[in-house]
C-alpha cells in the first residue's frame, strides 16, 4: 500500500472519529438543560409540611421542567446535617434544596456549617401559620385552657414540636414570652412524627402548620386549639386565631426552594419558572387544596429580600429571649 493510499485512509478514519468523540466528551453544559433528573434534598422527614409540599408539586412540575425529579429526605438534627450535605454538591443546576423558616432559625440558635447567605433563594411556594393541635381525647378545649395548665404547672406541659432549634420550636419558644408560659418542649425529626406522638397522645399538644395535621383534622384524631395568623384561614374557618383567644400572638413558617451557591443564573430562572408555572396549573391547584397548602409566591429578588429579613426577624427573636447558645 502506497504511502498516499495510507495517509488518505487515515485522513478519512480521522473524519469520521474526531466528530464522534467531540460529541461523546461534551460536559452537560453543552447539552441542553435539563438533560437528566434533577435532586431536590429535603432535610426533614416523609409526611411532615415541607415534604408533602413538594411531593404535592412533584404531580405536575416535570411538565414544566422537562426533567423528572427526585426527592431525597435527610431528616435529623435540626436540618443541620442536611444542609452540610448539601454543601459538598455541585452547583451543577442538578441539585436543590427545600429552603424553609428551619433552615435560618437553627443558625441562631447555635453555630452551623451554613448561614442565610450558603445558598441562593429561587422561589417561595407555601406560607403558613402555625397552629397548636391536641390529641381528639385532650383536656384542653380552648387556646386559654392550654395556657392556663401550662402556668399552673411550668414545664410539665409537653409540646412537640418538628426539631430543636427549627421552626415550629422557636415560634413555640416566643409564644411563651408573649403568654408568660413554659412549656416542655418535644423535639421530632419532622413534623411528620410530630403529629403522629399527636394523635397517639405521646405529648399534651403540637405546634405544626399547614398541611401538617390536615388529614387527622379532618378525620377527628386531632383538634385545633388556635391558628397564629392575623385572622381565621379561609380554608380551616372553624379554627380561631390566638387574638381572638386573648394572646396577641401571629407568626408562620414559609417553605421554597433554593440551589447551591454558583448555580447559573439561566438554570435558576428556567427552575423558578417551571415552579411558577405549575402554582397557576389548575390541575396542580386542585391538588394543593387536598393537601392543605396554603400557595404565596415569592420570585427571586423578593425572594431573596424576604429570607434576608426573616434572618433578622429571628435573630432579633433569639437574643431578645436568651434561646440557644449562640449569643
Amino acid at each position: 500500500m502506497s504511502v498516499h493510499v495510507r495517509r488518505a485512509i487515515t485522513i478519512l478514519v480521522l473524519a469520521v472519529i474526531l466528530p464522534a468523540m467531540a460529541f461523546a466528551t461534551g460536559t452537560a453544559e453543552e447539552r441542553p438543560y435539563p438533560s437528566r433528573e434533577i435532586e431536590i434534598m429535603i432535610p426533614w422527614g416523609v409526611g411532615g409540611a415541607t415534604d408533602v409540599t413538594f411531593r404535592t408539586f412533584m404531580s405536575v412540575l416535570p411538565k414544566y421542567l422537562g426533567a423528572p425529579v427526585i426527592i431525597v429526605n435527610r431528616p435529623g438534627g435540626a436540618a443541620v446535617p442536611g444542609y452540610t450535605e448539601a454543601l459538598t454538591k455541585r452547583a451543577d443546576g442538578y441539585y436543590f434544596v427545600a429552603w424553609a423558616t428551619p433552615s435560618i432559625t437553627v443558625t441562631h440558635m447555635r453555630e452551623t456549617p451554613y448561614d442565610v447567605d450558603s445558598f441562593e433563594p429561587v422561589i417561595n411556594l407555601v406560607s403558613a401559620p402555625i397552629w397548636f393541635l391536641v390529641p381528639a381525647d385532650s383536656p384542653y378545649q380552648t387556646l386559654n385552657d392550654l395556657v392556663e395548665d401550662a402556668r399552673n404547672r411550668p414545664g410539665q406541659v409537653n409540646l412537640g414540636n418538628a426539631g430543636a432549634g427549627g421552626g415550629t420550636h422557636m415560634i413555640a419558644l416566643a409564644f411563651e414570652s408573649e403568654a408568660g408560659v413554659q412549656f416542655n418542649h418535644v423535639p421530632h425529626p419532622g413534623g411528620g412524627p410530630a403529629v403522629v406522638a399527636g394523635v397517639g397522645g405521646h405529648v399534651d399538644a403540637i405546634t405544626v402548620g399547614p398541611p401538617e395535621g390536615v388529614p387527622q383534622l379532618e378525620s377527628g384524631d386531632l383538634r385545633a386549639l388556635a391558628v397564629f395568623a392575623d385572622q381565621r384561614l379561609e380554608e380551616f374557618p372553624d379554627v380561631p386565631t390566638a387574638v381572638e383567644q386573648g394572646v396577641d400572638f401571629t407568626l408562620g413558617q414559609w417553605r421554597g426552594i433554593a440551589a447551591p451557591k454558583g448555580t447559573s443564573p439561566e438554570i435558576i430562572r428556567h427552575v423558578h419558572d417551571a415552579f411558577k408555572a405549575t402554582m397557576e396549573d389548575e390541575d396542580f391547584l386542585i391538588l394543593a387544596r387536598q393537601a392543605g397548602l396554603l400557595l404565596d409566591y415569592r420570585g427571586l429578588d423578593d425572594f431573596t429580600e424576604f429570607v434576608l429579613a426573616q434572618d433578622q426577624l429571628y435573630k432579633d427573636i433569639v437574643i431578645t429571649h436568651g434561646l440557644g447558645e449562640r449569643y
